[in-house]
């Protein structure tokens, strides 16, 4: 049994060695990336599946599926292009520095920066951290 003032022994384990709030940036990204993605493919799927089977309910579920792959594909491309064109926009405002992403490095942001949740997304995905002045 362990004193009352004594904390319990937690080496070894994963909580230990890493500290909350830190893990890949890229990881991070990755997950906002799908999280966005998921929540317009199943809006934009389910409008699209209700025309289909009004329309051409023999061939609804081929073509529903059809689309949300593809509107997946889409969407990414989507987001990651207009991450990278802020991210270039920021640069050449004068938002951002170093103007340089380094992977596991903090680039600053201004918070003034007009996309910035999409500057933001393009360092993480490039492996940064994104911190505020």
């Amino acid at each position: 049994m362990r004193a009352r003032n004594e904390k319990p022994d937690t080496r070894g384990t994963r909580a230990a060695t890493v500290s909350r709030g830190q893990g890949s940036p890229h990881r991070r990204a990755l997950v906002k990336i799908a999280a966005l993605v998921v929540l317009a493919n199943q809006i934009l799927t389910t409008a699209f599946a209700f025309l289909a089977r009004r329309n051409y309910p023999d061939v609804a579920f081929g073509l529903t599926t059809l689309f949300s792959v593809a509107l997946c594909a889409l969407l990414i491309v989507w987001i990651r292009t207009d991450a990278k064109r802020a991210w270039e926009d920021a640069v050449e405002s004068g938002f951002v520095r170093p103007v340089a992403i380094a992977r596991g490095r903090a680039v600053v942001i201004r918070p003034k920066c007009p996309r910035r949740w999409l500057v933001v997304l393009h360092v993480e995905w490039k492996g940064g951290f994104a911190t505020t002045e």
